[in-house]
Parts: C-alpha cells; structure tokens; sequence
C-alpha cells in the first residue's frame, strides 16, 4: 500500500470488489484501487476495509490528523461523500472524470443510482458541495461561489441531462440536499403595453413617500396586475410608481404610441431613463404574463400569481436581489424550504447581460434527499 498527497494505493484483497459492487476509487490495473482520503474514510467505517497502517483507533487519529493538516476540507467532504453513499448512490469524484471518460467539468462528483454503475451506464446527476456559512450574496465574494456562477454550472449540467444537486454542510457535520434549476414562470395575465402607462401616468396622483403613490381615480383601469385596489381608487408602490413614471414619461417625449409589446420587454434602460434592478425585474415580470403583489409575508420581494386575485394561490415567490438575500447557504436553504412549506417555488434573479433569468433553488423528492447518519 502506498500513499500520495491525495491518494493512495489499496492493494488488498477486497480491492477489485469495492469497485464492482460499489465504485469506489479508481482501479488501476491489476495493481489495485486507488482512493482519496474521504474515501478511505468512508471504506473504513462502511465497508470494513482495514489499512495496514490503520490498524486501531491511535493510529487512525494519527493518519486523519496528517491528512487534515494537508487537507483542511477532508471531514467535510467524507461526511457528503457518506451522505450520498450510504443509500447506495455510487459516486465518482472529479480526480476520476478523465481516467474513466467522463466529460470535463466543474462538479465536485458525479452520482449514480444504486443500480447503475459508471462503468456502463450515464451519471443521473452532478455535485458540488458547500458549507452553510459560505457567502452568496457578496460583491467582493470568489466568482466560483456567486449565483450566477451557480446558475451557468446548472446549465452545463443540465445540458448533458444531469441533475444540478448541491449539498449543504453544516457546523455539525450535518449534511442537506437541494437541486438547483432554471424557471422560466408565465402567467395568463396581459402585458403592459405603452398606452397602458400612458393612461396611469396621465392620472392624477398622491404621494405617499417611500410607500408609493395613491390614484383616487382608477375608473377603468388598464391592467390589473398594476398596483392594488384600495378604496375605490389604485395605491402604487415606489417601484411599481417609478416603472409607470418613467415608461409614461419615453412614450410623450418620443411620442411613440404604439410602440411594441416586444419592444418593451427588450427595452434597455438607457432608452427609458435608468430603471433601478427592482424597477426592471417587476416589469420583466409584468411582461412574462405575471400578477405580482408584495412577498413580504414570505421574506421576499414579490409573489408571483399566473392569473387574477384569487383564482389559485401563487406559485413564486421572487426576490429582489438589490434589497434582499440570502447572504450565505444558511438563509438560502431557510428561504427554500420555506417556499417549499406553503407549496412555493423561491426564485432568484439574475441578469446575464441581455434578460432577467430566474434561478431555483428546491428541495427534491424526499426519496433524494441525502443526508449523512445522525451522530449522537
């Protein structure tokens, strides 16, 4: 038996089994199998298999000890390997894309279900893994941890017919699964056109500061999906005021009426005065067909219904990356299970240079939610 820097050669006499019957590691001829430390973890404690060198409890304290100094997330990565494994997913780690044939790619693992096998059949998903403290809503952040990044991973991955599964770990070790997914929600209602916000811009309005503004008059009122209903006359909030303010104030200077409902919903915000982040996603949603009222109760910026008030409960909840979250994994996983609890689909925007894209992140059946054993 030999060790490496991250590997090392296992020679014994189970070596050829483990990978038949479970894939692990990596077979290296007739020589043997060669695994990384979270695997040997986990072999050691799951499958029985005994090291020459990792004899007793000391001297197994005495190996993780060295390997942790040159490996600080080796505790976290078997506790995720163990949470994938032990319902029998077999699992290949990205030190083994390339010897087994595998496409190049980003993902810490690859999974299989446990009654495929690498060796002939296609991965049913793809793993990366954080921890619940690590930051996600942060200008000064690493690329490679941003939503955004996450949602151009979730496209690779989706585009070879892979799920995008991310795994949680928190302070105790203690593992959760979320798939992640692009939305692309549309509803029934009708979208705003340029003599809509002609006609409301042109109503008389009070202001009520950071609340908005109060149109007493709203007798046949354009569109619905347009501020709420509130004693006989219409109540507008800041962003919803700021999006019919300036797109009222393009159509009379330009005196372009009938400008396209396709123009609209490419408009840049050179063209229409600097929308703000908010102002652009909630006409972006407008366009998409949506009712949205305010998302408050759900700790977000919206909800998000395909029809009329009250015709069915709202499917998204949609957050204003501007003002809101989450900061880290911890308040992701909080808003997910939240939408999750009351039968919602939490949505995060992003913006990708040319359209407003909508990242999901969610719970998956409870028969895929890995999770490590409790530990007492």
């Amino acid at each position: 038996m030999k060790s490496g820097d991250r590997r090392r050669l296992y020679d014994g006499p189970a070596y050829s089994r483990l990978w038949e019957k479970s894939a692990i590691g990596l077979l290296t001829g007739d020589q043997g199998l060669l695994l990384t430390d979270s695997e040997v973890i986990f072999c050691r404690e799951h499958r029985g298999v005994e090291f020459e060198d990792i004899f007793d409890q000391r001297s197994f304290a005495l190996w993780l000890s060295e390997r942790v100094r040159l490996n600080r997330n080796i505790l976290r990565e078997a506790a995720v390997l163990e949470a994938l494994r032990v319902p029998g997913n077999k699992v290949v780690l990205s030190e083994n894309f390339e010897p087994l044939g595998l496409e190049s790619s980003d993902s810490w693992a690859m999974r299989w279900s446990s009654d495929n096998h690498p060796s002939r059949d296609s991965p049913v998903s793809e793993i990366l893994w954080y921890e619940s403290k690590d930051v996600l809503h942060d200008a000064n952040q690493e690329p490679e941890n941003t939503l955004e990044n996450l949602l151009y991973w979730c496209d690779e991955v989706t585009r070879r017919g892979r799920l995008p599964e991310v795994l949680v770990i928190d302070e105790e070790q203690s593992v959760v699964t979320y798939r992640l997914s692009e939305a692309d929600p549309n509803g029934d209602m009708n979208q705003p056109t340029a003599q809509v916000f002609e006609s409301i811009s042109e109503k008389s309005a009070e202001s009520l500061g950071w609340n908005g503004i109060f149109i007493s008059d709203a007798i046949n009122w354009p569109l619905e999906s347009i501020g709420i209903p509130l004693h006989d006359g219409r109540q507008l909030d800041i962003t919803e005021a700021e999006i019919v303010r300036l797109m009222g104030k393009n159509v009379r200077s330009t005196r372009e009426v009938e400008i396209s409902i396709s123009h609209l919903s490419t408009i840049r915000d050179d063209e229409i005065g600097f929308l703000s982040v908010s102002a652009s996603i909630l006409l972006d949603l407008w366009m998409r067909g949506l009712n949205t009222r305010s998302g408050f109760k759900y700790g977000t910026a919206w909800r998000c219904y395909s029809g009329d008030i009250g015709e069915g409960h709202a499917p998204w909840l949609v957050v204003d990356p501007s003002k809101e979250g989450p900061a880290n994994w911890a308040e992701a996983c909080l808003s997910s299970r939240l939408a999750s609890g009351v039968n919602k689909h939490w949505l995060y925007p992003i913006h990708d240079g040319e359209r407003w894209r909508y990242l999901q992140i969610s719970r998956p059946p409870s028969d895929s939610r890995w999770s490590n054993p409790k530990r007492i």
